[in-house]
């Protein structure tokens, strides 16, 4: 850990992630549980502003899962943003093109710390021009059994470690849970939901009351607990399925319990089509997946999945932004 006197300076702060210059010897970053505090306080204050449907124009750069694997995102994003001449270098503008992240950025990888700070630093900086939406690696549940606590604690100490990590799970309850392209492109970690009828459900965030009464109230964020609140919980977690793997035999559902993840629920082509057309948009993006090619069309190309996570455990070659 480094000395806890050093207070967040964003500009040095992504300077030091974007410009790694040894890659190969490359370890990990150094952090004071203050700068990390910080950074989670100001990225929780922009979620604050906007709204769970958040919108963007394009062209943008969509962007799956990240897990955690730092140098991959920086690649990535050198990849997607211009070069920009100076007087004395030439260097990447990280402002000059949009993004939209569909989240899980932390857990599983080894870089977890790297890649939530090198994002939320983005964000806080160039708030115009990158959209982070959440995922399901974004709930307390998840990363405290799949690597981001631990990594934390390991750097930071357990006091500190805990700490910082209950900062940026507040700011995680905050984050939007869709984004909306240029009106027509609809972008989410998981997937679609029942509860999903206009997008100013997503915008309300609303949920039934489980009272005899049905009352619906609005459940405003910070959402804590995805599993309170049906259509975010699917937002973060429902899976595309063929009809084939619906549990029906009579007339064909849209949706249908999510067996494999014990949680949400599956949705088929007809649920995709069904959607695009109420909902007035032409492509569903979504990630969620590990996909071995990097991206997986669904729905006659309603829907696409997409990975961003190249040798993702060992198991893919490839991804897609």
């Amino acid at each position: 850990m480094a000395d806890d006197s050093r207070t967040l300076d964003l500009n040095e702060f992504l300077k030091r992630h974007l410009y790694v210059k040894n890659w190969m010897n490359y370890r990990e970053q150094s952090y004071t549980k203050q700068e990390l505090v910080q950074l989670a306080e100001l990225a929780q204050e922009l979620f604050r502003s906007e709204s769970s449907l958040a919108s963007i124009s394009p062209p943008c750069t969509i962007v799956g899962d990240i897990h955690g694997q730092y140098q991959d995102l920086v690649r990535l994003l050198n990849m997607r943003c211009p070069k920009v001449e100076t007087k004395k270098k030439v260097m990447t503008g990280f402002s000059a093109n949009r993004f939209v992240f569909l989240g899980d950025y932390v857990d599983r990888g080894s870089h977890s710390i790297e890649c939530i700070s090198l994002v939320f630093a983005l964000k806080i900086v160039y708030p115009q021009s990158y959209v982070l939406l959440r995922g399901n690696h974004e709930t307390r549940a998840i990363n405290f059994a799949y690597g981001f606590r631990e990594e934390l604690m390991n750097k930071l100490g357990e006091v500190d470690g805990a700490e910082v990590w209950e900062k940026f799970n507040e700011a995680f309850s905050w984050m939007p849970l869709a984004c909306l392209v240029g009106a027509r492109i609809l972008c989410m970690h998981g997937g679609l939901s029942p509860d999903l009828q206009s997008l100013d459900d997503i915008r309300k965030v609303s949920c039934l009351s489980q009272a005899a009464s049905h009352e619906v109230f609005q459940i405003k964020r910070p959402i804590v607990d995805v599993a309170t609140v049906r259509l975010a919980q699917d937002l973060l977690w429902a899976d595309p399925t063929s009809d084939q793997m619906m549990i029906a035999v009579h007339e064909e559902p849209l949706y249908s319990k999510n067996l494999i993840r014990g949680l949400s629920c599956t949705f088929n082509e007809s649920a995709v089509r069904d959607t695009c057309k109420r909902l007035n948009i032409q492509l569903i993006v979504r990630a969620h997946q590990m996909i071995p090619e990097g991206f997986k069309f669904f729905a006659d190309k309603r829907l696409i999945t997409i990975f961003s996570a190249p040798r993702y455990m060992n198991e893919t070659d490839v991804s897609i932004q």
